[in-house]
């Protein structure tokens, strides 16, 4: 179960300089096409913080041809809480309720400004939690179900609220998105893969799930996805899924698209079909590698957005590209 005092930084590790705290504050401009990400990693013991923000509307492959990257990897971390922070790359979050509702700031640069709030839609949803997620007990080398989150994750659908200013243009937020949390270990070197998605269709309809897949797959050819774990967020309850797949086709080593079939812990079936709007490599932190795209999903006759990522380590491209 996620108490409220999971919103603060946790005890820290004597010893440890890996320890690491993150959140993650991502939604959609769909009248832009385009989707927003702001990132960050705190690594207490060394008293710094690696935080990447973008926005992106584009399809490209190389993270310099998107509207707007910003990737820091030794901000100071100072004496702030979790729940009020600045960071010097201009990045403000404020939690005003735990794990409810953060209030959220970029102002750095004239290519972009955010001013959004985030509000929860539903309870945190707490992957280690058996109640919530029947595949609590799993185990794996994938990134979602490994050591990585072993001290805590939880994920968090919500509605964004407020404005953005991108590149000249100003956008009124009425979003949703997916947010997370985790702490733990978190190594520079990831052997496993995820296959990270959410799929927004209303304020009372969502789904988030994470895969895992074999990264030895050659470029162009479709990736099998296998669920970690996830859930569905209707009316404000959550379900976790107990089993689920997909299939992913690619160019090269972005989605073009994927088709997913979930089952919920009561039985029920959901098929979603995701066509990708958008597509360019994120690097969230040193050694790892994000194929990201923004998605127009279809579910039941309802058409939704949402991200989709495919992480990889950087030891998996010298396999998929021998020289």
């Amino acid at each position: 179960m996620i108490l409220d005092n999971d919103a603060e930084f946790h005890e820290l590790p004597a010893g440890e300089p890996l320890w690491a705290e993150t959140n993650y504050f991502g939604f959609e401009i769909p009248q832009a096409s385009a989707h927003i990400g702001l990132y960050s990693l705190f690594r207490p013991n060394l008293g710094v913080v690696n935080s990447a923000i973008f926005a992106n509307s584009r399809k490209v492959t190389s993270g310099w041809e998107i509207d707007y990257w910003d990737h820091r990897a030794y901000l100071p971390l100072r004496k702030q809480p979790l729940t009020n922070f600045t960071l010097d790359n201009g990045l403000t979050v404020v939690c005003r309720e735990p794990n409810r509702v953060w209030d959220i700031s970029f102002h750095n640069d004239v290519a972009l400004d955010v001013e959004v709030t985030f509000e929860a839609l539903m309870a945190p949803f707490d992957m280690h939690d058996a109640e919530m997620n029947p595949r609590a007990k799993r185990t794996g080398t994938d990134l979602s179900a490994s050591a990585l989150w072993a001290g805590g994750h939880f994920d968090l659908t919500g509605k964004v609220t407020g404005e953005v200013t991108l590149r000249g243009s100003r956008y009124e937020v009425d979003s949703l998105s997916t947010m997370d949390h985790s702490w733990g270990v978190r190594s520079e070197y990831q052997p496993g893969t995820m296959t990270w998605l959410q799929a927004h269709f209303s304020r009372d309809l969502a789904v988030h799930a994470m895969f895992q897949f074999d990264p030895t797959v050659p470029l162009d050819q479709p990736l099998d996805l296998d669920l970690t774990h996830g859930y569905l967020m209707r009316n404000g309850s959550v379900i976790g899924f107990k089993n689920g797949a997909g299939r992913t086709e690619r160019n090269g080593l972005y989605q073009v698209r994927t088709t997913l079939d979930l089952v919920d812990a009561d039985d029920r079936e959901w098929h979603l079909v995701g066509e990708s709007i958008t597509q360019f490599p994120a690097e969230y932190w040193p050694g790892s590698m994000s194929m990201m795209v923004m998605k127009k999903w279809t579910m039941n006759n309802l058409t939704g957005h949402g991200t989709s990522s495919d992480f990889y380590d950087y030891s998996h491209f010298t396999k998929l590209f021998p020289g």
